[in-house]
């Protein structure tokens, strides 16, 4: 407990000297909007005005922007007017042309001017598209990135096939990822998902190909990231829509083994944007045959059983999802998004069986499923400086599944053998976290922050309360990073993790202990070549089917 009250005490006097913003550097390129609020009345009998012009003009290179007519209340709000220095001209047929001085900053991008008496004419721009190309694959010091967006071939399918695409990556025909030929850990915009830990190849078929823009392969894992997992990092960056109004899309397929369908929607208006989505995947019952001979010999006397059974499953899935975002200014963001999983399979199977030449039948019921709920808070200050970056993030992720089964015996002149067991286990994670990025230069970047985890995991057994398992784990770390170009072609990115486990279980078990996790990496580009040395230390914890496994 010392140990992590001085390892908290530490963490938040690095994170209180650091997060003081320094306003260095050049300002970095407006992506945050506001708004310009006119009432236009009569100067004689102060009534409104309709269908009066108001038109918004950049004094730095005389250019409109914006502009529109009042409604029947004489009142207009321009949107997404871009943090600068601008002269509103409000006018009408029959009044005089008045012009007002209006300047919006990156702190303050909402002006109400209140009540106007003209408004001026509106000039229109003309529209201007601009259209660039993204490599497909990236190649960065610590990750490849492949940017799924940029390859049209992935439009109506999903997360499974995408996978299929990116380098260094195979998928099994149940859809499970490997990097290298080991285990990954997946993460969606840089968190964890309680679904991805139960069934990674039924959440990756939840996902839509056009709603991923890139996928990173993080092949050595910054201090940054939790020290856990064996064989890497894979980061799903899902697509964000920035175009006013409203937008969405749907998909389907159907096929002889399973259909699947998604639809999501977003809402933008100002700096507001509401998303949501929803999918489902139903699987037809697959009949599948299994059959084995089993013969075994003690103290001279041979048994033999021969088996030939037959089962017919059927696989249901299907997710929920909402999401907000609000742009308060240029330099503070605050974003949430809740998103609900569930996952079925099951069905019935018989087999025959012949037991030293009796014959013998059993049939049988299994059923499997799991909820998840993910929610997640985050707030993101940035400052005038590019690059700086003040993070906090919380995570709520509860979890729920089941394992049921039933298996009945028929020997003749013998009374069925009946088996039968129901298993429920319950997770919940809480996540606190806070980062903290400040750029020296280009090449020169710091990084600091800190990440509480605390995990309550529950087993019960409805016939067995010997076997009930209840296991609590903590863990606190801090963690900080540099990297800089030792040369032109030369990259160097480096960090050290610490970290501090508590486990508790209800056997009376209990254990604590303290870690280091070191990371360095050195990258060197020549010509179309990229050559990298690295070295890292992760820790691989047990997930609740290893800890507490269900035995049918």
């Amino acid at each position: 407990m010392n140990r992590i009250l001085l390892l908290c005490l530490s963490l938040f006097t690095v994170i209180n000297a650091q997060a003081q913003f320094p306003m260095m550097g050049g300002p970095a390129k407006a992506t945050v909007t506001g708004r310009i609020t006119v009432v236009v009345v009569d100067s004689a009998n102060q009534k409104p005005i309709d269908y009066a012009s108001v038109s918004l003009t950049r004094v730095k290179d005389n250019k409109p922007v914006n502009g529109g007519l009042t409604d029947d209340k004489g009142k207009l709000v321009l949107q997404n007017v871009a943090p600068d220095e601008y002269k509103l001209s409000v006018g009408f047929l029959g009044y005089a042309t008045k012009f007002i001085m209006v300047k919006t900053t990156p702190s303050r991008p909402d002006q109400n001017l209140g009540t106007i008496s003209l408004s001026g004419t509106a000039n229109t721009l003309s529209e201007v598209t601009i259209e660039g190309k993204k490599a497909l694959v990236e190649n960065k010091i610590d990750r490849l990135v492949y940017n799924a967006d940029a390859d049209a071939t992935n439009a109506g399918g999903d997360a499974t096939d995408v996978m299929r695409k990116v380098p260094m990556l195979s998928v099994d025909m149940n859809g499970n990822v490997q990097l290298r030929g080991s285990a990954v850990r997946i993460l969606v915009n840089g968190k964890p998902s309680g679904t991805m830990a139960n069934s990674v190849g039924d959440a990756l078929k939840m996902i839509p190909a056009d709603q991923i823009k890139s996928v990173e392969v993080i092949t050595n894992p910054s201090a940054k990231y939790d020290a856990e997992g064996s064989g890497g990092i894979i980061n799903i960056i899902t697509k964000k829509s920035n175009a006013e109004g409203v937008s969405g899309n749907a998909n389907a397929s159907a096929g002889t083994r399973q259909n699947t369908g998604a639809f999501n929607l977003t809402a933008k208006t100002g700096r507001l944007s509401v998303n949501t989505a929803l999918g489902t995947m139903f699987a037809y019952p697959q009949r599948s045959s299994v059959g084995f001979l089993n013969t075994t010999v003690s103290d001279g006397v041979t048994s033999t059983v021969n088996q030939l059974g037959t089962s017919n499953w059927s696989r249901e899935m299907y997710n929920g999802s909402l999401g907000l975002d609000y742009d308060f200014n240029l330099y503070n963001n605050i974003s949430t998004n809740v998103k609900y999983n569930n996952f079925y399979n099951g069905g019935p199977g018989t087999s025959n069986l012949s037991i030293n030449n009796t014959l013998a039948t059993n049939t049988s019921q299994s059923d499997a499923g799991n909820g998840n709920l993910d929610w997640n808070l985050d707030y993101k200050k940035t400052s005038k400086k590019a690059g700086e970056e003040f993070t906090i993030s919380g995570q709520l992720t509860e979890g729920r599944n089941t394992n049921e089964f039933v298996n009945t015996l028929n020997i003749p002149n013998v009374p069925d053998l009946i088996t039968a067991s129901n298993n429920v286990g319950r997770n919940k994670e809480y996540t606190a976290q806070t980062d903290y990025v400040y750029p020296f230069s280009k090449s020169v970047i710091f990084e600091v922050g800190g990440k509480g985890i605390f995990r309550t995991i529950q087993s019960q057994y409805s016939n067995n309360s010997a076997r009930d398992f209840d296991y609590q784990q903590n863990v606190g770390a801090a963690y900080s990073t540099i990297s800089f170009n030792l040369t032109k072609k030369i990259q160097f990115k480096g960090g050290l993790r610490a970290e501090y486990t508590g486990i508790n279980v209800n056997n009376g078990f209990k254990n604590d202990y303290f870690n280091l996790f070191p990371n360095v990496i050195i990258s060197q580009t020549k010509g179309m070549t990229t050559m990298k040395v690295s070295y890292n230390r992760r820790v691989q914890r047990p997930s609740l089917s290893y800890l507490n496994p269900f035995r049918n």
